[in-house]
Parts: C-alpha cells; sequence; structure tokens
C-alpha cells in the first residue's frame, strides 16, 4: 500500500490520514480531529459543547482506531493498529452556563484512569469510537471490521512502529471494597482474626458431624454441635438506627437508595409530592431477594386518625366562609389531605363527596367503621418479592445491602411539619428512638430551612444530641452565580478557571487550524516540511490532551460545601447538648452517574459525591457494639463451647471408680442447687427488681407532687397567651401549641404549661436513676461474686480430679461472663426507656403526655369559628390549663409508664438468668450424667478426633485472643478468659 504525502496547501479542505511508518507522522483525515475530555469540558465551561465528542487518550496516534480485546486480568486490553478510518465533524454550539449539573451530560467521557485530570479511560475510547462508526453521516466509519485481519480498505494493517498494550480494568465500583473507617473493629488484622475464629467454629462443626451421635435426639453432641455450627455462622447484631428526616423534595428518598446502593428501592419524586407517607426501615438479610414486614395501625388508632379527618373536612365545607387568611388556608389544606386520604383508603366507594358534610359525624363515622372492616390489608409477617418495584411501597424492607450488614438499620421518616399530624406523630416518636438523626435539605437553604430547625428544636425539648445535617443536591451550583455570591479571591479563582479554558479554546483552535492547513496534499514531503508536520502533529496532541479537566468542577462544589458547612455549623451546633455536629453534604445523581463505571476512574467523583463519606460515618456507628460483640463471641461464648465438649470427651476418657464418680455428682449437685437458690429464689434480687424500683419511685417522685402549684403555674401561662392577637393565638392551636410567629416568637404551650412541675421533680427524677443503677450494680457485683465462690469450691472439692477442675473452671467462668454481659445489656435497655419516659413526662412534644391531653382541646378550639371564636378558644385552653385533673392525668401516666418498665427489667434478667442457668446445668451434665459418659465411651475413635481438634482449635483461640485484645471489652472492662 503506498503511502500518503503532503505539501503544504494554502486551503483546509478535508482529506484523510495515515499514519507513516517511516516517521510515524500523524496527518489530518477529516474536517475536524476528535476533542480530548478535557477540552470537551472545557468547553461546556466557556457554553460551548460540540454536538459529537469524539475522544481519545493521550498515548493514541490520531485519529487510528483502537481495538480492544478482553484480557485474562479482568480489564480491556487495548492494542494498536494502523486501520484509518474518517470521523465526522464536530460541530461547536452553545450550551448551558457553566454549571457543574450542566457537565452531567459528558461526565461519562471525562472520567480518569487513576485521577480526574481529564485523560480518558481506554473503554470509553472503544464506546465513543463505535456510537460514531455507527453514526449514518460518517458510513465509511468501522469500529471492529467484519474480519479483523482487514482494514477498512481490504488491505491487511501494517504494524506500526510505535506499537504498545495498555490494560484498563474496567470494573464498577464496589462498595464491598470502600474504605473502612479507621477504628479497631475495622483494622485489618482484628477483621482476618474475627473471620478466623468463625472459620474454626466451621472446622470444628464438620469434625462434630463426623459422626452419627450429632443425629440422635437425646444425646449431648446434638446439642453441642448445634451450639458450633451457631458460632460458625456468627453475625454481630443490628444494633444501632438512623433516622432520616426531612421535607418532601430535597433529595431523601434518593440519599437513602444512594446510601443503600440499591437504585429505586425508595421511592423518589420529581413533582415535589412527598413519597415517604409511612415510615420505612431497611433492615439486612443475606439472601438476594427483597421481604418486607407491614405493621398496621390498630383498630382505635385509625378510628381515631379517621375522626380527625372528617372533623377537618366537614370543618371546612362547613364552615369555610367564616374563615380568613391563614385559618382559611390551613383548613383547606388539611381539608385536600382529608378527602385523598378517604380516596385512598376506602377506593372507589366514596362517589359521593356530599355524604360527608350532609350526615352527621356519627352516622358518617359508622359508615366508614364498615368501610374499614372490609379495608383488604395483607397478611401480617415477612412476605417475599424478586423485585423491586414490588416491595418498594411497604413498611419494613429487608434486603441484602453493604452497608445494612454492618449492624445498622436506616429509617426513612416522613417531615416533621407534615400536615398529617399522625406521619407527624410517628416521625416524632421514632426520633426517640433513633442513635443518630439527619436532617435532611436541599444545600440551597441549609442555614435557613425551616424543616431543619424543627429538628433541632425537637431535638432540644427531647434532650437528643446524635442530630446531624445532610446537605443534598450538592453538585448543584453554576460558576457566575458563585463568583457572585463569594466575591473576593474565591471568586478571582472561578474567574482564573474560565479564563484559562478560554486560553485552551484558542490554543485547540489554533492547533487545529495548522493542522488542517496540510490537507489535499498528495506530494512527497520534504526534511523541512517533515519536521513542520510534526511540530504541528504534537503541538494538535498537545491540545487534545487538555489541561483544565475536572478542577473547576471540584473547587465550585468543594469551596461551597465548605462554606455552607461552616454556615450551618453557626447556626446550629450550640443548639446540641454534646455541641457535637455533623454536616454532610452529597449529590445523589453524582454518585448514581458514577456508580457503574469502572472502578479507578469513578473513584474520584464518587468521593465527591460525598455518599462514600456518609456511609462511612454510618458504618462506624456501630463500630464500638460490634467491637464488643466480636470480642465477647471470641473471649466467652468460643471458650465457653470449647470447655463444654472437652468435658464430653473427658467423661468417656477414664474409668473412674464409683466412688470418685459419686462425690464429683454430689459436688456438682450443690454448686447447681446453690446458684439456683441464690440467682431465682425467693429471697433473690431478680425476683424483688420491680418491687424495689417502684418504692424507690414512690419515695422520689410520688411523694413530691405539688398539683396546686402546678396549677397555678399553668393557669398563668395561659393567660400570657389570652393577651395575644386573635390571629397568633389560632395559628397556635392549629399547630397543637407549638409554633411561631413573628409577632410573639416561637412558644411550646405544653412545655410552658408544664414548666413549674419539670423544674420540681427533674433533680428527684436524676436522684432516682442514680440510686436504681448503684442498686443494680450492686446487685450484679453479688451475681459475680457468688458464681466465684461456686467455682472455689468445686475447686476445692475437685482435687482429685484437676483436669476435670481446670477444664470446669475456666467454662464457668466464660458463663459467668456472658450472664453479666447479658444482664448488662438488661440494664442498658431500661436506662434507654427511662430517657424516653423521661421526655414523655418532662417535654412538651406532639406525642408527649401533656402533648397528648391537651391535643383534644386543640382541636376543640380549632373547630371553633364566626363571631366571638377567638374568645371561646382562649376560654377551652384556659379551662383545661385550671382544671387539676390534668396533673392527676399525667401524673397516673408517668408512674404507669415507671412502673411498666420495671416490670419489663424484671422480666428480662428473670429470663436471662433461666437461661444461662439452663446452660450451667448442661455443662454439670456433662460430668455427672450418666448418659453422656456412656455416649462419649461409645465411638474411642471418634472421640479421639474430637479431643484433637479441640485442643487445637483451643490453642488457635489463645493466638486470637492476643490479636483481638482479648483483656479488654470495647467498654475497656475485663471479659477475657484464661483458656
Amino acid at each position: 500500500m503506498e503511502r500518503s504525502t503532503r505539501r503544504v496547501p494554502t486551503s483546509r479542505s478535508s482529506a484523510s490520514t495515515s499514519t507513516s511508518e517511516s516517521s510515524g507522522l500523524l496527518t489530518p483525515q477529516s474536517d475536524t480531529p476528535s476533542i480530548s475530555p478535557t477540552i470537551l469540558a472545557d468547553l461546556q465551561l466557556l457554553n460551548l459543547a460540540p454536538q459529537t465528542e469524539t475522544v481519545l487518550s493521550q498515548d493514541v496516534p490520531l485519529p487510528s482506531i483502537e481495538r480492544s480485546t478482553s484480557s485474562s486480568s479482568g480489564g480491556v486490553r487495548i492494542s494498536r493498529n494502523t486501520t484509518h478510518s474518517r470521523t465526522p465533524s464536530v460541530a461547536i454550539s452553545p450550551s448551558p452556563p457553566f454549571s457543574s449539573r450542566s457537565l452531567r451530560a459528558s461526565t461519562a467521557s471525562r472520567l480518569t484512569n487513576n485521577s480526574i485530570d481529564g485523560s480518558l479511560g481506554m473503554a470509553e475510547v472503544a464506546a465513543a469510537l463505535e456510537s460514531i462508526g455507527r453514526d449514518s453521516r460518517s458510513p465509511s466509519t468501522f469500529l471492529y471490521p467484519e474480519n479483523p485481519d482487514v482494514g477498512s480498505s481490504g488491505s491487511p494493517p501494517r504494524a506500526s512502529r510505535r506499537r504498545s498494550s495498555l490494560y484498563i480494568n474496567t470494573a464498577p465500583h464496589d462498595v464491598r471494597d470502600e474504605e473502612l473507617p479507621n477504628d479497631d473493629f475495622h483494622k485489618a488484622t482484628f477483621q482476618q482474626a474475627f473471620s478466623n475464629a468463625k472459620r474454626l467454629m466451621a472446622e470444628l462443626t464438620e469434625v462434630l458431624s463426623s459422626s452419627t451421635i450429632h443425629h440422635e435426639r437425646d444425646s449431648a453432641m446434638r446439642g453441642l454441635h448445634k451450639q458450633a455450627n451457631k458460632l460458625a455462622r456468627f453475625h454481630c447484631p443490628s444494633t444501632r438506627k438512623v433516622g432520616f428526616v426531612g421535607d418532601s423534595g430535597v433529595g431523601k428518598s434518593s440519599l437513602l437508595n444512594a446510601l443503600l446502593d440499591c437504585q429505586g428501592l425508595a421511592r423518589t419524586s420529581d413533582g415535589g409530592a412527598a413519597c415517604t407517607s409511612v415510615v420505612t426501615e431497611y433492615h439486612y438479610h443475606r439472601t438476594n431477594d427483597f421481604a418486607i414486614e407491614v405493621e398496621w395501625f390498630s383498630q382505635e388508632e385509625t378510628n381515631a386518625q379517621v375522626t380527625e379527618l372528617l372533623q377537618a373536612y366537614r370543618h371546612y365545607h362547613l364552615y369555610g366562609t367564616e374563615l380568613v387568611g391563614d385559618d382559611l388556608a390551613d383548613a383547606r389544606d388539611r381539608a385536600t389531605i382529608a378527602k385523598d386520604t378517604f380516596q385512598a383508603m376506602f377506593r372507589g366507594r366514596l362517589q359521593n363527596e356530599e355524604f360527608l358534610t350532609r350526615r352527621s359525624e356519627d352516622d358518617v363515622m359508622r359508615v366508614f367503621g364498615s368501610w374499614i372492616d372490609r379495608v383488604d390489608r395483607s397478611p401480617s409477617g415477612r412476605q417475599t418479592y424478586d423485585s423491586l418495584d414490588d416491595c418498594s411501597s411497604n413498611l419494613m424492607v429487608f434486603l441484602k445491602a453493604h452497608i445494612l450488614s454492618k449492624g445498622l438499620v436506616l429509617v426513612d421518616l416522613p417531615g416533621l411539619r407534615d400536615l398529617n399530624s399522625a406521619r407527624r406523630k410517628i416521625t416524632e416518636r421514632y426520633l426517640l428512638e433513633c442513635d443518630e438523626i439527619f436532617a435532611v435539605c436541599a444545600i440551597g437553604r441549609a442555614a435557613t430551612d425551616a424543616s431543619v430547625g424543627s429538628i433541632f428544636e425537637t431535638a432540644a425539648r427531647a434532650n437528643l444530641s446524635h442530630v446531624g445535617i445532610i446537605c443534598t443536591k450538592s453538585g448543584d451550583i453554576r460558576a457566575d452565580d458563585a463568583k457572585r455570591d463569594w466575591g473576593g479571591g474565591k471568586a478571582r479563582k472561578v474567574q482564573e478557571f474560565q479564563d484559562s479554558i478560554a486560553r485552551d479554546k484558542r490554543d485547540y483552535d489554533d492547533a487545529k487550524a495548522d493542522v488542517d492547513s496540510w490537507n489535499d496534499v498528495d506530494d512527497d514531503l520534504d526534511i523541512e516540511e517533515t519536521s513542520r508536520l510534526r511540530d504541528a502533529n504534537r503541538r494538535f496532541r498537545k491540545m487534545t490532551q487538555g489541561t483544565t479537566g475536572t478542577a473547576p468542577v471540584r473547587y465550585l462544589i468543594t469551596t461551597r460545601n465548605k462554606k455552607v458547612t461552616q454556615a450551618v455549623e453557626k447556626e446550629y451546633r450550640m443548639k446540641l447538648p454534646a455541641n457535637d455536629l455533623k454536616v454532610f453534604c452529597v449529590d445523589n445523581i453524582i454518585y448514581q452517574e458514577y456508580r457503574n463505571k469502572p472502578k479507578d476512574a469513578a473513584l474520584p467523583f464518587l468521593e465527591l459525591s460525598g455518599i462514600l463519606e456518609v456511609r462511612r460515618h454510618c458504618i462506624a456507628m456501630v463500630a464500638g457494639s460490634q467491637l464488643r460483640s466480636a470480642l465477647k463471641y471470641i473471649n466467652d461464648d468460643i471458650p465457653a463451647l470449647l470447655g463444654d465438649i472437652e468435658l464430653w470427651v473427658q467423661s468417656g476418657a477414664g474409668n473412674l471408680p464409683a466412688e470418685r464418680r459419686a462425690a464429683i455428682r454430689e459436688t456438682l449437685d450443690t454448686l447447681e442447687a446453690r446458684l439456683k437458690r441464690e440467682l431465682i429464689g425467693n429471697t433473690s434480687y431478680v425476683n424483688k427488681i420491680a418491687r424495689v424500683s417502684k418504692n424507690v419511685y414512690r419515695e422520689h417522685i410520688s411523694r413530691r407532687r405539688r398539683l396546686e402549684r402546678w396549677v397555678a403555674a399553668s393557669s398563668r401561662a395561659s393567660q400570657v397567651w389570652e393577651g395575644w392577637h386573635h390571629a397568633s393565638y389560632s395559628s397556635f392551636c392549629r399547630q397543637l401549641g407549638i409554633h411561631q410567629t413573628p409577632t410573639v416568637g416561637r412558644h411550646n404551650w405544653n412545655a410552658e404549661a408544664i414548666e413549674q412541675m419539670v423544674r420540681d421533680l427533674a433533680t428527684p427524677w436524676e436522684e432516682l436513676r442514680s440510686l436504681l443503677k448503684s442498686t443494680f450494680e450492686r446487685e450484679s457485683e453479688y451475681i459475680g461474686d457468688l458464681m466465684d465462690d461456686t467455682m472455689n469450691y468445686a475447686d476445692d472439692q475437685l482435687q482429685h480430679s484437676l483436669e476435670l477442675a481446670d477444664t470446669l473452671g475456666e467454662t464457668m467462668r466464660s458463663r459467668q461472663h456472658l450472664l453479666l454481659a447479658d444482664l448488662e445489656e438488661a440494664y442498658e435497655n431500661f436506662e434507654r426507656d427511662l430517657r424516653l419516659l423521661r421526655t414523655d413526662a418532662f417535654s412538651g412534644l406532639h406525642t408527649s403526655f401533656m402533648g397528648e391531653i391537651m391535643e383534644g382541646s386543640y382541636r376543640a378550639c380549632n373547630r371553633e369559628s364566626g363571631r366571638g371564636s377567638d374568645s371561646r378558644r382562649k376560654g377551652i385552653i384556659g379551662d383545661r390549663l385550671s382544671d387539676e385533673e390534668v396533673f392527676v392525668e399525667l401524673q397516673q401516666s408517668f408512674e404507669r409508664g415507671f412502673h411498666d418498665l420495671a416490670q419489663e427489667l424484671e422480666a428480662d434478667v428473670k429470663k436471662s438468668v433461666a437461661a444461662h442457668l439452663s446452660v450451667i446445668t448442661n455443662t454439670l451434665d456433662m460430668v455427672r450424667n450418666e448418659n453422656v459418659v456412656v455416649e462419649s465411651e461409645r465411638d474411642p475413635e471418634f472421640r479421639g478426633r474430637v479431643e484433637t481438634e479441640v485442643r487445637a482449635t483451643m490453642e488457635k483461640v489463645r493466638q486470637l485472643q492476643e490479636i483481638m485484645g482479648r483483656s479488654t471489652r470495647g467498654d475497656g472492662s475485663r471479659v477475657g478468659v484464661e483458656v
């Protein structure tokens, strides 16, 4: 094939190109050579975007096409050839002004392999060129010839003098490969040791399965095998709940989809409608399908909600003509919600809406009651689905998501400003139960977002400290707006980027014109012309590589993120008791666009999205509790099982005289009897926890009631409110006593009404908690000492069986640690519930005792309208807060709540103690039960295998304990056991 040669022309017409074998020169073959990804980005920044994106890496001889072949490494091997083709001309057309969002149309072409400097991954090269090859405007372009050995001209391609290969990893990003938090639990050495411990249990299970004994229903080995198999499948439990709450349209559901790495699970909407109408919990399960559990409202709860909605509907349609201003707008909104809810609930039965107002409220509710009885409710329990579409609208979702596998439960919550009071109350209640709460808002108004303010106010009233902010849509920013808003050095920096891009554009145009000037020349080039051609190609290639890249986008996003973070920290940090505010800025769109791109190129953009940082923070939340759980697993659970198996082996390993066996049984019987008497006997602390706790409550709370004093204070508060303008007063009634207006500011009527009561009981309540805690700690210490005494007794009595005494002592010590850990957990749950009870009794939340007591009065006020309605409203509230029965009812609720918690604590402790005593009985039976002795003696070969495996496992566990920090748990207390 002849080599094309050209002389310097005077025109810039279209011509073809080829690569010279002798010189490696590149000559243009089309009207407009391909443009690099960074040039494309730069053009976007200048509002000049090419309609067709054709891009090549800096190492690719322009415009030769590179053929990709699969490599064994999982990437793509790019081999060079000299197949030539035409490329369509690239038209320059106006595009939207420079903004990070405007760049997203071309972000796929601006990926990098290990950086964000704008160079293009070769997989994108192939995709871009293939799309051009199929373009109807360039029929002569082929990316993959039908015959791989024949070029587009039909002749075999010649080898290029510059031949090289490039390997690209095209595997998408995997969330399991993301950087983990820097804590003890997630250290590689700890995780490896944890994994090895489970592997040891799997191997032990296999050895215990090597005989048929474990299939026998009443055999001791059956129980041992079951415990080993359970420990082999051990998984740290879900221990932390994270709630996400915010108004509709801020991107909360999209955020959850990104965190779960499961696009389309949480429903999203671009129309501003609220998609989060129920609380949705996301739990982990190990299979790839999706499961849901739906928790229905009770009949009583449903009737209460329907009654409220019906009253709102009737109030607007019967008395709307008497309402004005905010009262009218609020009544209209609530009536609309009521209508929409009825139509959704009763599905076609509500044909004539006039029925809702023409008949009496009682008649309508009777009809509704019959319809509610026929509402089709899905069966209780878990249901499994294969697709997201089938399960995305339900309440409790179970799925195999990486973030959930770490022990988290994510909760999608409706906003606190939802007009539906039932949803608002549920959200408020859930916030009290979450270990961390994130207020989700759009980044453009984060510092002034009313929904964020309402969340922090709720947290303050409930004494919650773990509240953070997630600002969404961080990538939605424009350069011109940033310059105007920021000013100073930051604005100059943005302008420098724009100037740099403009220079790149001019240099690119000059280089392109220089290369185009070599068109239509067929003569051979002399030495000088060859040198000039080489210089022109070198210059052009340099320009196609670009210089600015993604730096402007990154600068815009990160700079705005820092400014917003500083603003919200200034606004909200001091409102948290612990003064520890976490703020994150995320962009769900960036995350979704790059989620499935080649991992090396996508990672910088995924990090820029902020999603990875939020996911890392959430995973770090569970590290402490999971460290504690994992240490208990390897320091106590495994040694306890190994001790039981060792006792099983020893039972059949020797022939003790009958007298010695009888003495051992008597010793163990005495040990067991004492434990049962002291732990669960009639006089034991376990059986009087509730009684002791109730006595403490009586002394510290019940006997310090000052009803007259509290009623007088609440009445004075209501008299202050009566002096307000009727518009302000009615707006507070509509918001159930918690509201803010420019005239009177922010008030919480419920909290102000019980302010004196809270002052009088706050200190006694803290004294109660402190006394209960010290009592429980003292009794737990007694239980520990009791088990120490029984182990010392057994050790003294078994001096003639030292091996048995040692094994039994080690096993009982592990059982002691496990029992004390469960008792500690039971009391931690009790203390958590006490904090919630305090919130119910001492706060003014809608769901607090006072909020529920006053709700009926607020709703009665909201049904008032017309002449004299203001005085009637004020009379309703004033009379209610002057009634001693309000505080009697509140104190009764307080006392019932405490008594219930005390009873639950006693029940939990009894259950734990009984369960551990049962396990201890089984441990003792390994020694004293004749059936176990016979079972162990039956198959000496099997017993030998078990003995060898147990001894080897014990030694390996010792080594793992050293690695995992055997001597301490996550809270610093002793959990180690000498094995």
